[in-house]
């Protein structure tokens, strides 16, 4: 036995899977791992992605290994085991080689709040071949160093792989995108990270609650709940995308020919040009191809591979036309009827005025200025109690109990993000207080963002009213029900506490629960308040609008006076420093409240993003307005709408006790909605829009001056963040990492 706890037949087992690509790979245990990692060093660090980190392990014969560690915050032991089995049985060239793993459970004792108690330390671990030369995502953009040759035997690999995995295990990836393909020695590609992944075992696709994947990557379907092989051919359309153009949109076949002509000409002269020429022209038709949106129309991994091997064995003179004029207008074509039949709604209209400065209109429909209402029990709750101290958050929640819990919010594999709790403070008030579980914010960010959001101040904003970041315990202790022992999850705790909302969320109000008797009174009311709060987000603060990008009726909540309070702008999305780009989506139904065009990388401009949160709105309206809950595509409920809501006549038949007046407001809202949720960003209004349409009771006119999204560049450079504000410097990488975005 080795003196850190280890055999040195262990070892020589590892040396041997590790040198013999068919050797099986093996459980090893932690006191290895950690003897080869030099007990998990920031030396040996070669990568982070937010929920795991991955370490470089080094044996004395000088072999290395990559060892992949679970943040123990985010392990779930079904989604562990289902990465293990996947990646273990997993083996092609193509495919990054397994090579062991680990599963490490101990019980320890310690004190908490004056008790001994027991709890669960658990390592998990994953160890794989290393491979040296990175992610494909670090060689995209280097033309000159890799040339068209390479790509093209990468995309090849590439294919090969997946083929491998569809045809042969019958295993859905979940997550195909550059930085989940590394490259090896000569260029070979090898596909990596299967912790999204399912097993198809006797089927091609299934229905899941919690869609997971990486935004720019995920297939449209997806938003239903729809997960199949076909959701990975379109992630690998958008790779094939990115890995000839550089960018993830539509490719442009006459455009990017000419593209590569001028570089295969400089590369070879012309005659590299007249070799490669139909190969070019076959990579790009077949990325156009994996990203139709009916996933029926695009081809599966074996006919992409099909048309890879016809183009390659092509010899001879060229017969095609090389503009490839006529070959792309007929796929053009289909692409935009595939688009706009899923989504496209009438166009015709000019954009909105957004710098004028109407009166707001409160939610009982009385007209008041733009200062915010700060909430009293807000204004009190400071004097009351002491919400940054932990010991006091523990008081008003009894102890975090599962009795006290009123929310969970967001997943990750399976493991809640955080907790809410309803928690008591003197005078019968109350606040939600919502504990963060499986993540830790750096402490200065969780601090400056936290203040960010106690100083939004708006009634049709949820009020922050303190937040909490302690760091004595070095250990947080969270109890599970149906788990006889608790987990320690090390680290600081972090929390956030709001204003307590008594009437739930719009979400549970639109299908029943908790709603009293609709008339129209109540629906306007919501409209306008929802509105109101977003234009607040918007326009309201100098220098510094939000944007929301995560508006549903999930994160608007209801006071005892059923007052729209807007929610949902906290650190969601802004987990881990070094997150990966994955994000997690639990959706309100079976699809999310954002427009088609957000997951085709429109930008990262504020303008843009503006219209992402307006199409949210939108759909928000015409569910109210019509009571009509969105149960697919959103183009089933934006057509039926336009079918049987377009006139009053038709608005007469579903509100049969309405006056004239009422059915003219229920009309504005059906317009106002429709505008909202146009195909074209730039063709939507925008909040302040939106307020004056509501005040005046007609659509205001054009303002020639506005531009995309309706947000005037102010006359400062801005910073913006899902909620809150972020250095300038920390934008562009906010997006990229949480969202995919490029510039």
């Amino acid at each position: 036995m080795d003196g850190d706890g280890f055999e040195e037949a262990e070892l020589d087992a590892l040396e041997h899977v590790v040198r013999h690509t068919s050797a099986e790979p093996m459980k090893l245990s932690l006191p290895l791992l950690k003897q080869i990692t030099n007990d998990f060093s920031d030396e040996s660090l070669i990568g982070d992605g937010g929920f795991s980190k991955v370490y470089l392990g080094v044996l004395p014969s000088g072999l290395r290994i990559a060892v992949k560690r679970f943040n123990n915050n985010h392990t779930d032991e079904r989604n562990f085991q289902n990465e293990v089995s996947i990646t273990m049985m997993a083996v092609h060239k193509n495919i990054v080689r397994p090579i062991g793993y680990c599963a490490d459970t101990q019980c320890q004792a310690m004190k908490y709040n004056g008790k001994l108690v027991l709890g669960e330390v658990r390592e998990r671990l994953i160890c794989l071949e290393y491979v040296s030369n990175g992610t494909l995502e670090g060689h995209i953009g280097k033309y000159g160093e890799v040339d068209w040759n390479q790509r093209y035997q990468i995309l090849k690999g590439i294919c090969q792989g997946l083929r491998y995995l569809h045809d042969e295990v019958h295993v859905f990836h979940g997550d195909i995108k550059p930085s989940n393909i590394l490259i090896g020695d000569n260029l070979v590609p090898k596909i990596y990270d299967f912790g999204l992944s399912r097993s198809f075992e006797g089927q091609t696709s299934c229905i899941a609650e919690n869609i997971r994947g990486t935004l720019g990557y995920i297939a449209p379907e997806t938003f239903d709940g729809i997960l199949s092989f076909k959701a990975d051919i379109y992630s690998l359309g958008v790779v094939v995308t990115e890995l000839l153009t550089g960018s993830r949109g539509y490719a442009d076949i006459d455009d990017e020919l000419a593209e590569w002509k001028n570089r295969l000409v400089k590369e070879g002269g012309f005659s590299s040009w007249e070799n490669h020429c139909h190969k070019v022209l076959t990579c790009l038709e077949i990325s156009n191809d994996c990203k139709d949106f009916n996933p029926d129309k695009r081809p599966t991994i074996l006919e992409i591979i099909q048309r890879l091997d016809k183009a390659e064995n092509s010899n001879g003179p060229l017969v095609l036309d090389c503009s490839a004029a006529s070959l792309s207008q007929s796929r053009d074509e289909e692409s935009e009827s595939s688009d706009t039949e899923a989504f496209e709604t009438e166009t015709t209209t000019e954009f909105f005025p957004s710098d004028e400065e109407p009166a707001s209109t409160d939610t009982t429909g009385e007209t008041s200025t733009m200062e915010p209402d700060k909430p009293d029990l807000v204004s009190k709750l400071p004097a009351l109690v002491d919400l940054s101290d932990l010991k006091v958050l523990e008081k008003i929640t009894d102890e975090f109990s599962h009795e006290r819990i009123v929310g969970k919010d967001g997943t990750f594999k399976g493991s809640h993000k955080a907790f809410v709790y309803k928690g008591d403070v003197p005078r019968r008030e109350m606040v939600a207080v919502k504990r963060l579980i499986g993540v830790e914010i750096p402490v200065e960010k969780f601090k400056r963002e936290a203040e960010q959001f106690i100083s939004l101040d708006h009634k049709n904003i949820v009020k922050v009213a303190g937040y909490c970041h302690d760091q004595s315990r070095g250990h947080r202790l969270v109890q599970f029900k149906g788990i006889p022992l608790p987990q320690l999850f090390n680290g600081a705790e972090q929390l956030l506490c709001y204003e307590y909302m008594h009437n739930g969320s719009l979400r549970n109000y639109l299908i029943g629960q908790g709603s009293r008797e609709i008339d129209w009174k109540m629906p306007y009311k919501l409209i306008k308040g929802t509105c109101a709060g977003l234009h607040y987000l918007h326009k309201g603060r100098a220098n510094c609008p939000i944007v929301h990008l995560n508006l549903s009726p999930s994160n608007v909540l209801l006071d005892e006076n059923y007052i729209p309070h807007i929610t949902g702008f906290d650190f969601s999305k802004l987990i881990g420093e070094k997150n990966t780009k994955s994000v997690v989506l639990k959706l309100n139904g079976p699809i999310a409240y954002l427009p088609p065009d957000f997951f085709h990388s429109k930008g990262t401009n504020l303008e843009y993003l503006a219209t992402v949160d307006i199409y949210s709105l939108g759909l928000m309206i015409l569910e109210i307005t019509t009571q009509q809950e969105i149960k697919g595509n959103h183009g089933v409920l934006i057509k039926s709408i336009e079918e049987n809501w377009r006139e009053e006549s038709q608005i007469a038949q579903q509100y049969t006790s309405l006056e004239a007046d009422e059915l003219r407001q229920v009309k504005m809202c059906i317009d106002i909605g429709l505008e909202c949720v146009k195909t074209k960003p730039e063709k939507r209004p925008t909040a302040g829009a939106i307020m004056l349409w509501l005040d005046k009771g007609s659509k205001p006119a054009p303002d020639p001056r506005a531009g995309a999204g309706g947000v005037p560049r102010p006359p400062v450079l801005m910073n913006i963040t899902h909620a809150g504000r972020i250095q300038e410097k920390e934008k562009e990488g906010f997006l990229k990492r949480h969202f995919g975005w490029k510039k």
